[in-house]
C-alpha cells in the first residue's frame, strides 16, 4: 500500500513538468532566469522618516535579456520555433529604435502611483554618455500573472510599467547608463550595469 502512495506522488507531481516538444523553445533554467534578472535589475527603497514613500526596481531590457524573457514566454505560451523567431526579430528591430525598461513601482499612497497618467507627479530620464532622454511610461497590459512570471521581483501590490525612450537599446548597451525617477516625494537613480 505505501509503494503505491509513492508512486501515484511521484506520478502525480511529474505529471506537473511541462515538456519540451521538438519544434518548441526550450527555456532557460530556473536558477538561471532569476539570476540573470537580478544581474539587470536595480533597486530603490526611499523614506520620509520611518514612512516609505515609494519602491521601485528598474530593470534594463537589454538585447540579451529581452531574448531570455522571449525564451520564457515562448515555453509557457508553447510557441513553435517559427512563431519563437518571428517575436525576436520583432524585438530586435524595437531594440534598435528604442530603449525600454521595465519598472515594478510601490507608494502606500495609491494617488502617487500614476506614473503612466498625464498629470503625474513624476518624470523618469535616462542619462548616457552625456545626454538626457525624457521616458514614455505605459502601464504594462499583460495579465499579472504573466508579468510576475516574466519579472521575479513583480509583487501583488506593485504596479508594472514599461519606461521607454527614443534612443536605440542595441546604443545604451554599449556602456553606462542611468535611469532616474523624479517627484516632489523625492528621487531615485537606477544605474546601469548594476553594481558599477
Amino acid at each position: 500500500m505505501r509503494l503505491l502512495l509513492v508512486l501515484f506522488i511521484f506520478l502525480t507531481g511529474c505529471a506537473h513538468q511541462p515538456t519540451v516538444g521538438p519544434n518548441q523553445v526550450q527555456p532557460m533554467s530556473e536558477s538561471d532566469y532569476v539570476a540573470l534578472m537580478r544581474k539587470h535589475t536595480s533597486r530603490a527603497d526611499k523614506y520620509s522618516g520611518f514612512y516609505q514613500t515609494f519602491q521601485a526596481d528598474v530593470t534594463i531590457l537589454t538585447t540579451e535579456v529581452q531574448s531570455s524573457v522571449l525564451r520564457q514566454k515562448a515555453h509557457f505560451m508553447q510557441w513553435d520555433q517559427k512563431q519563437y523567431q518571428q517575436e525576436r526579430e520583432k524585438s530586435l528591430q524595437e531594440s534598435n529604435a528604442y530603449a525600454k525598461f521595465f519598472m515594478r513601482f510601490y507608494s502606500p499612497e495609491r494617488d502617487y502611483d500614476d506614473l503612466h497618467k498625464g498629470k503625474t507627479i513624476w518624470k523618469v530620464f535616462l542619462e548616457y554618455s552625456g545626454n538626457r532622454f525624457e521616458g514614455k511610461v505605459a502601464r504594462a497590459s499583460d495579465k499579472m500573472i504573466e508579468v510576475k512570471t516574466l519579472y521575479p521581483n513583480m509583487d501583488r501590490f506593485s504596479t508594472p510599467y514599461e519606461l521607454t525612450f527614443n534612443v536605440p537599446m542595441t546604443t545604451i548597451e554599449q556602456g553606462a547608463s542611468k535611469i532616474i525617477l523624479t517627484s516632489s516625494l523625492g528621487s531615485a537613480e537606477f544605474s546601469f550595469p548594476v553594481g558599477k
